[in-house]
C-alpha cells in the first residue's frame, strides 16, 4: 500500500515548539507514524504537509491549505501528490481535495457541538467547510465512544462507517526518574513544595477558572502548601481565566510553566500528589493515561470522553461544582491508602492503551479500504 499521511499539525509544533508545541493531535500524528513505518516494508507512508517551509518528519510540502482547496475547486491547480497513493489519511482538519479513498481521524466535534469554545471569529465558517469536507470522507476514525455518537449526531455518518480506536500511552512514561535527576528539575523550574499538576493549553474549556477557586477553596492554608502547577502553553483567553492564574500566582498558589520538554513533563508526572483534569469537554483526555503510566492519581471530570478513558482508576467529580474538586483534591492530601489505591488501579489500566494496539488496528483498516 502507499498510504498519504497528513503531518501538517505536527510539522507546525515542530517547527515552533516554544509558540505552538504539539498538541493532542500533533501527538497522535507523530506516534502513529512512527509505529506505521516500522510496521511493515511492503507498505510506504508519504507524510504530507500543508503551508509549511520545512518538515522534521520528511512531510511533502505542499501549497497553504486554502490554495489547495481554492485549486482544487477551481480546477485551475490540482498537485500531483497524491496521484501514485492507494489511499490518504488526513489526521487532523486539513482534509485534502482528491478521488483518493479517504480516511479523516476526528477528535471531536467542538467546532460545531461547542463552537464557543473556539478562539477563531469566523468558527462558524470554518465549521461549516470543517464538517462539508469531512462528509468526504469513506471510514473516520475516532477515539473514543464518546466521540464516535456525536460524530454520527453531528456529521451524519452510520455507526458501521466508524472506527473507534483508542489513543496510546508512550513507553516513556512507565520509565521511573531517579530522585536526583527529580530535584534537579523541580529546582530548575522553582518547584520545592508537594504540589497538583495541570497539564493541557490554556483555554476555557479547561476549566481552570473553576480549578483555581476549587483549590482556592482549600483549608488550613493547604493552597499554600499544596500550590497547583500549571503546564501548558495559552491557547486563548476568555478575559478570566490569565487574570484568574495571575491573581494566584500572586496569592503564591499558583505557578504557571507555559513550556516545559518531555522530561521535564515526566518528572511532574512522576513528582505531583496528583493530576487535576477536570475539563468541560475532551474526546479523550490523553493526560489522563500519562498521568495512569506515571502512578500519579487523578482527578478528572464526569462528563464527555472523560468517565470512559478513567474508569474506576480515578476520582471522579462534576467540573461545575467547585466544592467536589476541592473535596477531591483534600483526598488526595489526606488519605494516603486511597492515593496509593488510585495509584495502582492507574497503572493498571494504562496497560490497556497502546500505540502499537492503535497502529495496528488503523493498519488493519487501510487494507479494509483499499
Amino acid at each position: 500500500m502507499k498510504i498519504a499521511f497528513g503531518t501538517t499539525l505536527l510539522d507546525r509544533g515542530l517547527n515552533n515548539p516554544k509558540q505552538d508545541g504539539i498538541d493532542g493531535i500533533g501527538q497522535y500524528c507523530q506516534e502513529l507514524l512512527q509505529q506505521l513505518q516500522g510496521m511493515s516494508s511492503d507498505d510506504k507512508i508519504f507524510p504530507y504537509s500543508f503551508g509549511q517551509t520545512q518538515s522534521r518528519c520528511e512531510a511533502k510540502l505542499l501549497p497553504s491549505y486554502a490554495r489547495h482547496i481554492i485549486g482544487s475547486l477551481s480546477a485551475i491547480s490540482q498537485d500531483n501528490f497524491f496521484k501514485g497513493t492507494d489511499l490518504i489519511h488526513s489526521t487532523d482538519q486539513f482534509i485534502p481535495i482528491s478521488d483518493k479513498p479517504l480516511i479523516a481521524t476526528i477528535m471531536d466535534v467542538i467546532p460545531l457541538s461547542h463552537p464557543h469554545f473556539l478562539k477563531s471569529r469566523s468558527r462558524y465558517l470554518k465549521s461549516y467547510f470543517w464538517k462539508k469536507l469531512t462528509q468526504r470522507a469513506n471510514r473516520i476514525i475516532t477515539i473514543s465512544e464518546f466521540s464516535k455518537y456525536q460524530i454520527i449526531k453531528y456529521h451524519g455518518f452510520s455507526e458501521d462507517q466508524i472506527d473507534v480506536i483508542h489513543l496510546g500511552v508512550d513507553g516513556r512514561y512507565f520509565d521511573k526518574v531517579s530522585n536526583a535527576e527529580k530535584q534537579n528539575i523541580l529546582k530548575m523550574l522553582g518547584i520545592s513544595t508537594p504540589f497538583f499538576l495541570f497539564l493541557g493549553s490554556i483555554q476555557p474549556r479547561k476549566n481552570l477558572v473553576r480549578l483555581l477557586e476549587a483549590h482556592a477553596k482549600l483549608p488550613r492554608s493547604l493552597a499554600k502548601e499544596y500550590p497547583l502547577v500549571i503546564a501548558g502553553k495559552l491557547s486563548w483567553d476568555d478575559g478570566r481565566t490569565l487574570s484568574a492564574i495571575k491573581k494566584a500566582e500572586s496569592a503564591g498558589t499558583v505557578k504557571w510553566l507555559s513550556y516545559i520538554t518531555e522530561t521535564q513533563k515526566q518528572c511532574l508526572l512522576q513528582s505531583a500528589l496528583g493530576l487535576a483534569f477536570v475539563s468541560l469537554y475532551e474526546g479523550f483526555g490523553l493526560p489522563i493515561i500519562e498521568a495512569f503510566a506515571s502512578a500519579l492519581p487523578v482527578i478528572t471530570s464526569n462528563c464527555t470522553s472523560m468517565p470512559e478513558v478513567a474508569g474506576d482508576a480515578a476520582l471522579i467529580v462534576d467540573p461545575s461544582n467547585t466544592q467536589q474538586i476541592t473535596d477531591a483534591l483534600l483526598s488526595l492530601i489526606d488519605d494516603d491508602p486511597l492515593a496509593q489505591t488510585l495509584k495502582d488501579r492507574g497503572l493498571v489500566r494504562s496497560r490497556l492503551y497502546s500505540w502499537e494496539k492503535n497502529a495496528k488496528k488503523t493498519h488493519a483498516i487501510y487494507r479494509k479500504l483499499i
